[in-house]
C-alpha cells in the first residue's frame, strides 16, 4: 500500500495556497483559486448542494451532483458515505479517502492527463467517527467512454482509438507511479471525439514513490479489457467478431508498449480480465473458453 494512503490529508493541506477551514463536525481543505472564498463560506452546505443540484450519481456508498455557484461556474460535489461497521472502524485511523483523491489529482496533472481540477476535499466527523467524505471539483462537460461504447452506432469503428487512448493514459499514469484502481471505460472521458482522454474518480488511487507493482499493472490493464468487452456487449452495433478476449488484450498491450512502457504478457492480462471480472458477469460470450 502506498504511503500517501495514510498521510494524504496532511500532504494535501501542505500544498501551496491550500486553506484549511473547520466548523462543527466539518473539516475541509480548499484549493487556491477563484472559488476558494465562496467555498470557505459555504463548505458546510455540501449535502444541500448534492440534494438541490443536478444529480450526477447515486449509489449505496456515494452521491454526487452538479451545482452552479456565483460567477457562472459549475462545480461537481461528491459525498462518500459510511457503508459498514468495518468502514467506520477503519476510518477511525485514516483520513477520508477524498484527500487521497485530491493528492492523486496532482499526480495525474503531472502525467499530462486531463482530470477535473480539485477545488476542495473535506470530511465530517463526530467523536472521531467519519460520517462522510466530500470532494468538490470543477464540472467538466465531457462524455465518458462507457457511454460512447454503449450508445453510439459508430462505436465499433472508433474502438481502435479508444483502446489506444486507454493504453496511453494507463502508461502515462504508471510512469508516474500512479495506480488508478478502477480504470474502466466509465472513468475515462473525452470532451470531444477527437480530444485526448482524461481520467476521473480517483478515490481508489494509490501513489508509489517508484514503480507501480507488476501485479497492479496487470490488474489495471485487465480492468480496461474487461470493460471494453462488457460495455460493447450492450451495443448491438458491434459484430460478433469483435468479442475476442485474446485480440482485445493483444491490442491493449501493444498500445501500452507503443506508449513507452514494458507491457505485461497478453496471457496475464487475459487472466486478470477473466478471473476478476468477466466470469462474474452474465455475458453473451464465454471468454474463458477462448484459446490463448
Amino acid at each position: 500500500m502506498s504511503t500517501d494512503y495514510f498521510h494524504c490529508r496532511e500532504t494535501y493541506l501542505g500544498l501551496p495556497g491550500v486553506r484549511e477551514v473547520r466548523r462543527g463536525p466539518y473539516r475541509f481543505a480548499l484549493a487556491p483559486g477563484p472559488a476558494q472564498e465562496w467555498l470557505a463560506a459555504h463548505f458546510t452546505e455540501a449535502d444541500d448542494m448534492i440534494r438541490d443540484g443536478t444529480r450526477a450519481k447515486t449509489s449505496v456508498t456515494s452521491s454526487a451532483a452538479i451545482c452552479a455557484i456565483p460567477g457562472g461556474r459549475k462545480i461537481f460535489v461528491k459525498r462518500n458515505g459510511v457503508s459498514s461497521l468495518k468502514f467506520v472502524v477503519r476510518y477511525l485511523f485514516l483520513p477520508a479517502r477524498v484527500f487521497r483523491a485530491a493528492v492523486a489529482a496532482g499526480r495525474v496533472e503531472e502525467a499530462g492527463i486531463p482530470t477535473p481540477r480539485v477545488l476542495a476535499a473535506g470530511e465530517k466527523r463526530r467523536a472521531h467517527f467519519l460520517l462522510g467524505g466530500y470532494l468538490i471539483t470543477e464540472a467538466v462537460d465531457a462524455c465518458d467512454l462507457m457511454s460512447y461504447v454503449i450508445r453510439r452506432p459508430d462505436a465499433p469503428a472508433g474502438m481502435p482509438v479508444i483502446v489506444r487512448e486507454a493504453a496511453r493514459v494507463a502508461a502515462a499514469l504508471h510512469d508516474r507511479g500512479f495506480y488508478h484502481g478502477d480504470l474502466k471505460l466509465v472513468n475515462l472521458y473525452r470532451t470531444a471525439d477527437d480530444a485526448s482522454c482524461g481520467v476521473w474518480d480517483l478515490d481508489s488511487a494509490q501513489l508509489f514513490p517508484g514503480e507501480v507493482p507488476h501485479d497492479l499493472i496487470v490488474r489495471e490493464l485487465g480492468r480496461i479489457v474487461s470493460s471494453v468487452l462488457i460495455f460493447a456487449e450492450q451495443n448491438p452495433a458491434f459484430p460478433d467478431g469483435f468479442f475476442n478476449l485474446n485480440r482485445v488484450a493483444q491490442d491493449l498491450t501493444d498500445a501500452y508498449s507503443a506508449a513507452g512502457r514494458t507491457a505485461p504478457s497478453v496471457s496475464e492480462v487475459k487472466a486478470a480480465a477473466y478471473t476478476r471480472w468477466l466470469r462474474k458477469r452474465r455475458l453473451r460470450f464465454d471468454y474463458g473458453g477462448q484459446a490463448s
